[in-house]
């Protein structure tokens, strides 16, 4: 069930995981820093809020039909919750996530969703993240 709202409908526009192949790690770098542009001065209070409490989390994806409908909402979902977590990066790699989901034992609901979008509509990804009662 849901809690008090920690970060409610961060949207990232234009920026859509690649959850494998050259341009992952790329891909994962500039979406973690359009997260911190979001959230700006207010990531180490989100840090704080977030931190060591049973959490929920929404991810809704816009994706064009025509290149994304063989993307799988695990690998997209993982990872942004690898981004938003301690660590973000692949064996050979070792790339700071950004510490706002600290222990993914404590993620006790995720919604995913994906939706298909217009060819000249903007990618994007939204999510929230709750305290879970």
């Amino acid at each position: 069930m849901k809690g008090d709202v920690l970060l409610q409908n961060i949207k990232i526009s234009g920026l859509i995981p690649i959850t494998a192949g050259k341009n992952a790690k790329e891909s994962k770098l500039l979406i973690r820093e359009a997260i911190l542009t979001k959230l700006g001065k207010n990531v180490l209070n989100v840090k704080k809020r977030c931190a060591e409490k049973p959490l929920s989390i929404n991810i809704v994806f816009s994706l064009h039909e025509e290149s994304h409908t063989k993307k799988d909402l695990d690998g997209l979902s993982d990872t942004i919750i690898k981004i938003l977590g301690k660590d973000m990066s692949s064996k050979k790699d070792e790339l700071p996530g950004l510490e706002i989901l600290t222990n993914t034992n404590l993620l006790h609901k995720m919604i995913f969703e994906k939706n298909m979008i217009e060819k000249d509509s903007k990618e994007a990804f939204l999510f929230s993240i709750y305290e879970w009662d």
